[in-house]
């Protein structure tokens, strides 16, 4: 039976920990139940309704996560081309594993069709690709994978967070736990700890004004 399947991101902007692309796969009839669900994009629900989405959904779909750590992302940071290609590497290699009949995936590109061509060149199979913007908030099968990815990647920071002791937030630029774990961190350690993306601006300024501020004291 033919396979439908949906890809989307989550964490492709933080500062902190990695980006988690996320693809899934149903039959046509199964396609129905996630329609079914009253499936939004992630980033519209509440972290204990993507957790109850998240094991409805692994009860219905096949799912492949590709994790991208902060390293990875920072060799490619140079500019947001090389980020979409990043992407798209991604992407290409969750609808190898997967193999469906047609996938829906939510384009980083600004020319949603062009990401779609792209990821379609990294496949040694035929197949329908519907690319566009918002696909998480107009395809429930895309919805189903920008879930997985997010309550994934929100579980990865929980380990962070575990690891060392402390809340580093969301690890998002505008969170304001965050950017005190980083100006704290690098008070502390004259450095940015491994999974922090190096590469961002939020980075660079955080070290920046650390520095200006010790410049200050020696004044």
């Amino acid at each position: 039976m033919p396979l439908i399947a949906g890809i989307d991101e989550a964490g492709r902007g933080p500062v902190i920990g990695p980006m988690v692309v996320c693809g899934v796969s149903v039959s046509e009839k199964k396609h129905r139940k996630i329609k079914s669900m009253g499936l939004k994009d992630s980033k519209l629900l509440t972290p204990k309704k993507r957790e109850e989405f998240a094991v409805k959904i692994k009860e219905v779909c096949e799912y492949e996560l590709v994790v991208v750590s902060p390293e990875r992302i920072d060799s490619r940071a140079d500019d947001e081309t090389n980020l979409n290609e990043l992407e798209v590497e991604c992407f290409s290699n969750i609808l190898r594993a997967l193999r469906p009949a047609v996938a829906y995936v939510d384009a980083c590109d600004v020319n949603a069709e062009r990401f779609g061509i792209n990821v379609k060149k990294g496949l040694d199979f035929e197949l329908d690709i519907v690319s566009r913007h918002n696909a998480d908030r107009d395809y429930p099968v895309v919805s189903a994978a920008s879930i997985l990815a997010k309550v994934h990647r929100d579980a990865l920071v929980q380990e962070i967070c575990e690891s060392i002791g402390e809340d580093v937030g969301s690890g998002y630029s505008h969170d304001p736990i965050t950017r005190e774990f980083l100006r704290g961190y690098y008070k502390k350690n004259k450095c940015m700890p491994p999974f922090v993306r190096k590469s961002w601006k939020t980075t660079t300024a955080i070290i920046n004004d650390c520095l200006q501020a010790r410049l200050f004291q020696f004044d």
